[in-house]
């Protein structure tokens, strides 16, 4: 790692320990300290059908605290637990998470369920990430785009898509003045949306991947390119470009990695068949010294901007932040 750094990382977005689509995992808790410098991550817990929510919940904070050494904030998926349970396990390192795609996985929310969850929880008014790609344009533009290679993911899950959601969610989050934190934005479009919207509710927040910023759709072009799906797909070098230049205008609050790490063999079993294949990747151990190599030495941004990026911002949204951090 670039030794110009005197902040510790802590990154917003990390899958770990969970399975997915049926996938475990690559990484446990006990592989987060391979990350030099790692203080703390934002986790996501999952319900599922065997066990609630609150049992989930118990077991991965066993987990992590037997075998991470950093911090652990918790992002909450409910399935089929009420309000009335979830009262009980939200804490001060705790929030939801929600998605308004992934209708065959069961993780599919619309629109009206949200605004009821804002209502619903309106004193407590916990944060609500939401990850934003509409259902319904996913599932048009998925029925003109068969998935016959990797960069048809891109057609498949264009940046209307979360254009239109990001939309939405912004407009129930300023109706009820609720907290939304909106996870890995792909498109300028969006991100302009957000910076707007901040005008009207204070408490939206945003972040987007080191992939959107230093990568474009050629990635899901030639060789092993299936081992790059994820979603949203990475998007055109102008929107690639035009990101970079919102980043350095401050319209995001940090960078998170999104990170869904699957196995090679996972990966590759089904390369034939991108629609098969897990959809996600890693990102934690290149954090800090891609975005240092693709952005400060390349003078898009500042040194202080990538710390307060990646490690002093994302800790306050954590509570995690220490003074002894500066």
């Amino acid at each position: 790692m670039q030794q110009h750094r005197n902040a510790a990382l802590h990154d917003f977005h990390v899958h770990v320990g969970e399975r997915i689509a049926g996938y475990q995992l690559r990484d446990g808790f006990a592989d987060l300290n391979r990350v030099p410098g790692l203080a703390g991550i934002g986790a996501f817990v999952t319900e599922e059908a065997e066990h609630s929510l609150a049992t989930k919940l118990q077991s991965m904070r066993q987990d992590a605290a037997a075998n991470f050494a950093g911090k652990v904030f918790w992002h909450l998926t409910p399935l089929q637990t009420g309000i009335e349970e979830l009262r009980q396990i939200l804490a001060p390192d705790t929030d939801l998470k929600f998605y308004t795609t992934y209708k065959a996985a069961g993780l599919y929310r619309s629109y009206e369920e949200l605004e009821r969850w804002m209502l619903e929880l309106s004193d407590l008014k916990p944060r609500m990430l939401v990850h934003c790609e509409d259902n319904e344009t996913i599932e048009e533009y998925s029925g003109k785009n068969p998935f016959h290679s990797p960069h048809d993911h891109c057609l498949r899950r264009p940046e209307i898509a979360e254009n239109k959601a990001v939309e939405k969610v912004l407009d129930l989050a300023i109706k009820h003045l609720y907290p939304v934190h909106i996870v890995h934005v792909s498109s300028p479009r969006s991100a302009l949306l957000i910076h707007e919207a901040r005008n009207h509710n204070p408490f939206i927040t945003c972040e987007t991947a080191p992939h959107y910023l230093l990568c474009n759709e050629e990635r899901l072009t030639g060789k092993d390119a299936h081992r790059w799906i994820c979603s949203p797909p990475f998007r055109s070098e102008k929107s690639r470009g035009e990101l970079v230049e919102l980043l350095q205008d401050g319209c995001f609050d940090i960078i998170a990695t999104d990170h869904c790490a699957f196995s090679l063999e996972d990966k590759d079993r089904y390369k034939d068949v991108p629609e098969r294949v897990p959809c996600g990747i890693a990102g934690l151990g290149c954090l800090w010294d891609s975005l240092y190599d693709g952005l400060v030495k390349t003078g898009k941004i500042s040194l202080d901007s990538l710390i307060s990026l990646v490690s002093l911002t994302p800790a306050r949204l954590m509570n995690q932040y220490d003074k002894e951090m500066c």
